[in-house]
């Protein structure tokens, strides 16, 4: 979700927190130490810069959730929390046959990375790349995903893993849903439905 903010102004943005709060400190600790020093300074200065440091790690790998859970408007101003899991239908259709099939998608999102991985009876999937991003114009969560498929061995049959790409859109609409197109390096496309089934990965 991070790349839905532009990255120079993340890093202005910390740069500035990180400046603001520890030009504060120390200059609160010049005024009631009574023989301030450079060196006293320094070790402030890089004491507060590593639990900032910390913090910040910590926003960023777990607490987040908790944040977006506090704040709902969160999934609606920046991205939803799409951790979980999702019941998966795929509507698929080749150069002489079409069908369906149902799968069990798991969401793993975090402030920096997102996956989702997929497993069907004949078949598991690997993410090779799922960026989040927002429709321009209506403001949509969208979900761009590239991913690989590595069919399953069933009764001797041996078959070559393929990739395939889908742009998936984000529905609220109490359970939460995603749905979108998508073609493979096979010659084969059609369409995945995900409704959500479980959170709290």
């Amino acid at each position: 979700m991070i790349t839905l903010i532009p990255l120079p102004r993340i890093i202005v943005m910390i740069a500035v927190g990180y400046a603001t709060i520890v030009a504060a400190l120390v200059a609160f600790s010049w005024g009631i130490l009574a023989h301030p020093s450079l060196l006293g300074s320094l070790k402030i200065a890089t004491t507060l810069g590593t639990v900032l440091n910390a913090l910040l790690i910590i926003m960023i790998s777990a607490a987040w959730r908790k944040v977006w859970q506090r704040f709902p408007k969160l999934n609606m101003w920046l991205f939803p929390d799409l951790n979980g899991s999702w019941a998966m239908t795929i509507h698929w259709q080749g150069p002489d046959k079409e069908g369906e099939v149902n799968a069990l998608a798991v969401i793993k999102q975090d402030f920096i990375r997102m996956s989702m991985e997929v497993t069907s009876d004949r078949s598991e999937s690997e993410t090779l790349m799922a960026h989040p991003k927002k429709d321009p114009e209506s403001g949509r969560p969208l979900l761009y995903y590239v991913y690989r498929v590595v069919p399953k061995m069933i009764d001797g049959e041996s078959t070559h893993s393929y990739e395939g790409a889908a742009i998936l859109k984000f529905s609220d609409n109490g359970a939460g849903q995603l749905s979108g197109n998508y073609f493979t390096s096979q010659k084969t496309k059609g369409r995945f439905s995900l409704t959500r089934i479980g959170s709290g990965i």
